[in-house]
């Protein structure tokens, strides 16, 4: 692959991320939990941690998380703070996971999801001093394993599809 048509599929995972990260921001979730959502941009993070490298899905995933918060008038702002701890946290469980480990992309992703919550939760403690937040931990960490299946599935469906066109297009 030419840089040029990598830099064109980077630039388009970091678009595609942003408006899932923007659409994800207007959904309401019908749990009284704070805090939880379906992590769908964190679709495309996968994505680019399978199709190129580790580098790529740490520069999406902090692309996306600086221009969404840009775009919602949020940078610095503690929703900037949060989002991007989550972020950091769950990259970094991602790309230990799939090096260090045989997780599949369901575990890979289960994983990340994990990692989320948690690096949200601490920079809430951190943030607001707010250690009541730690009692949420524990129901948040078990919703993050079904939402983990779900974006790991689509992941792999995409990634699928991928692989596909690419061989036909041999």
């Amino acid at each position: 692959m030419n840089k040029t048509r990598k830099m064109t599929n980077v630039t388009m995972l970091v678009a595609i991320s942003i408006l899932f990260h923007l659409i994800e921001s207007m959904i309401p979730i019908p749990l009284p939990i704070p805090g939880f959502k379906l992590g769908l941009a964190n679709i495309v993070g996968l994505i680019a941690l399978y199709m190129y490298d580790a580098k790529i899905m740490l520069g999406v995933n902090l692309m996306r998380v600086v221009l969404a918060s840009l775009m919602r008038g949020i940078l610095f702002a503690p929703g900037f703070w949060l989002s991007l701890s989550g972020v950091l946290l769950s990259s970094c469980a991602a790309i230990i996971a799939k090096r260090y480990s045989s997780m599949t992309h369901y575990g890979v992703s289960c994983a990340s999801s994990a990692f989320h919550v948690i690096g949200q939760v601490i920079a809430v403690t951190i943030l607001y001093n707010q250690f009541l937040m730690g009692t949420l931990l524990p129901i948040l960490l078990l919703l993050s394993i079904p939402t983990g299946i779900f974006t790991g599935y689509l992941a792999g469906q995409v990634l699928k599809r991928i692989a596909l066109e690419r061989k036909e297009n041999l």
